[in-house]
């Protein structure tokens, strides 16, 4: 599933994702900005799993935004609708996990998630508070990821790319599939969304090399060069440029 992470501070909450869709195998099927906003309210989602699933939750999150002009009112909506939809077994067999990073009129920058279906992180089909953020991924050893810049207090893209690379080259399990195949699962890009309560500011921070069609592959084979007619290389096993 997408790796992302939110983090609540004083003023803002920012918002870390890479960028690949792809099938349970690893294969990407597309890449874009996972991040979506309202434009009505300082209020950001992201999605992991079932692509219309976040489609259609997103979808609903937004309706409710736009008709209450409210985060604190939009958020009131979500949690009463989550019984609503359990009930009805919606997305079932297409599971998905929500994040939410948003500016609310009471309690200022607040993170949030919920999922769809059962999992060890927390009860699904209910609106879970992070008030010190939330994310989703494998993460270094804490003395690493001090190197690599983190604190409480430092922004996301001073150690993001590193978290994000340290995913990437490791493979890793789907929570809503905990029988597969561990992927690599890490890909596209990363993008950093910060949500303020005046507006949104969008940051490409790494690119990499995924190919739709293919799988997420963090070492992908070295480009030995055209070979010779015949098929044969030089003798250091490399071809023409």
């Amino acid at each position: 599933m997408t790796g992302y992470i939110l983090k609540p501070f004083f003023d803002r909450v920012e918002i870390l994702s890479d960028g690949a869709n792809y099938l349970p195998d690893g294969t990407v099927v597309d890449i874009r900005e996972k991040v979506k906003t309202s434009p009505i309210l300082p209020l950001a989602v992201v999605g992991s799993g079932s692509v219309p699933v976040i489609d259609v939750l997103s979808d609903m999150i937004f309706v409710a935004a736009k008709v209450t002009e409210s985060v604190d009112d939009t958020l009131a909506i979500l949690a009463e609708s989550l019984s609503a939809i359990r009930a009805k077994g919606f997305a079932g067999d297409s599971p998905a996990r929500m994040a939410i990073g948003a500016i609310s009129e009471t309690r200022g920058p607040l993170t949030l998630f919920f999922s769809t279906f059962e999992d060890e992180a927390a009860a699904p089909f209910e609106l879970h508070d992070r008030p010190f953020g939330f994310g989703q991924g494998e993460y270094p050893p804490p003395e690493e990821m001090v190197a690599a810049g983190w604190s409480h207090s430092a922004p996301l893209a001073e150690y993001g790319p590193f978290l994000f690379e340290y995913m990437r080259a490791r493979k890793r399990q789907n929570p809503a599939y905990p029988d597969a195949e561990l992927i690599y699962s890490i890909g596209g890009h990363l993008d950093l969304t910060v949500v303020r309560s005046d507006g949104y500011e969008r940051r490409l921070l790494l690119t990499w090399p995924d190919v739709v069609g293919e799988r997420i592959d963090p070492n992908p084979p070295e480009d030995t060069g055209v070979p010779f007619d015949d098929g044969s290389m030089f003798s250091d096993g490399t071809g023409w440029a």
